[in-house]
This record gives structure tokens, C-alpha cells and sequence, in this order.
């Protein structure tokens, strides 16, 4: 049984490595000057951590297949293992995935701390399960107030703006509900 348990595993994990090569679901097409930066930060994080995960099952598979069941002749034996190597794959694992959390912060960090560029046309959004939310500054290019406090979909008020703020007399809101993935993917 435990050799069979390990080629599972080793297929199951070539199975799910490989659904990242054929990309069916993958990004849409990049539409802002910033989407390139964060699929490179994807990318990157997808690889680091895919070879994680192979390796994590490679091992498993062979832990499972060299350790499986012999018999009731092969009794277990109790280890304390290494604390050195405990150590060493601690310290490995945490400055990996350290070191992808500050590269992926600097590109969070060049998308939010940067001002946008001069004649950018400002777009708040507000997501809700199946639906997006858009709300336009009028042509005082000055957004209304909006309220949470204020939010009515009997009245078609996703975003709780407040009309009796002078500058929401011109703002446009509009949303776009998600269709299901049956029509989407066909």
C-alpha cells in the first residue's frame, strides 16, 4: 500500500504543477501601467512557492514509499531527530518567504504611495460578491460624500452616496454584475 500511496502523491502533485504550464486560468489581459509589476511579483511567488510544494510532496512520496508497512517483523523505532537540521530548514523557509512578502510589499508599496500621474481620470471602486461598483466624479472632478450607513440596493444606492452633498449633485455610479463562470468561460 505504500507504494502506491507515494506514486498518488507524485501524481497528484505533477497533476498540480502542471495546470500552472497550461494556463487556461490564468490573468486577463493587463490593462494598467501597474499590472505588469504585480504578475512578474505572481510569477515569482508562484515559482518560489511551487518548488516548495514539489519538494514538500517529492519528500512525502518518499518518506511513504521507503517507510511503508513491512509487516509485523518491522516494528517502528523512536528518533529525536536533528535539531540542527530543524533549524536550518526553519531559518531556510522563513527567510524565503520573508524575502517574497518585503519584494511583494515594495511593489504593493510603488502602486499605493505613488501619486497618479497628471490628467489621470480618478475611479473609486467598491466589490461585492458578483458585482462591481463604479463610482465617477462629475465634472468637477470632486466625488460626493458616501456613507456606508447610506448603502440601499432597494434604491439602487450600492455605494451610500449622499445626495445631499453638493459635490454628488454630478457624479455618475455604476456597476456591472459578474456573470456566471458557465457563460463567462464558453
Amino acid at each position: 500500500m505504500g507504494r502506491a500511496l507515494a506514486v498518488i502523491i507524485w501524481i497528484l502533485t505533477l497533476g498540480s504543477v502542471s495546470l500552472f504550464f497550461v494556463k487556461k486560468w490564468w490573468f486577463p489581459e493587463a490593462i494598467s501601467s501597474h499590472a505588469a509589476a504585480l504578475d512578474r511579483q505572481f510569477i515569482l511567488t508562484i515559482i518560489v512557492v511551487g518548488i516548495a510544494f514539489t519538494a514538500a510532496q517529492v519528500g512525502l512520496g518518499y518518506v511513504v514509499w521507503k517507510y511503508r508497512d513491512r509487516g509485523p517483523a518491522d516494528r517502528a523505532i523512536y528518533t529525536h531527530g536533528s535539531n540542527r537540521l530543524e533549524v536550518v530548514w526553519t531559518v531556510v523557509t522563513a527567510v524565503i518567504f520573508i524575502g517574497l512578502a518585503v519584494m511583494g510589499q515594495s511593489v504593493w508599496a510603488s502602486l499605493h504611495f505613488n501619486k497618479a500621474p497628471v490628467g489621470a481620470y480618478q475611479i473609486e471602486v467598491v466589490a461585492q460578491q458578483f458585482q462591481w461598483n463604479f463610482h465617477y466624479a462629475g465634472k468637477d472632478t470632486v466625488f460626493g460624500r458616501t456613507d456606508p450607513n447610506m448603502i440601499d440596493d432597494s434604491a439602487l444606492n450600492y455605494l451610500g452616496l449622499d445626495q445631499t452633498d453638493p459635490n454628488a449633485k454630478d457624479d455618475v455610479a455604476s456597476r456591472r454584475t459578474a456573470a456566471p463562470l458557465e457563460r463567462r468561460n464558453s
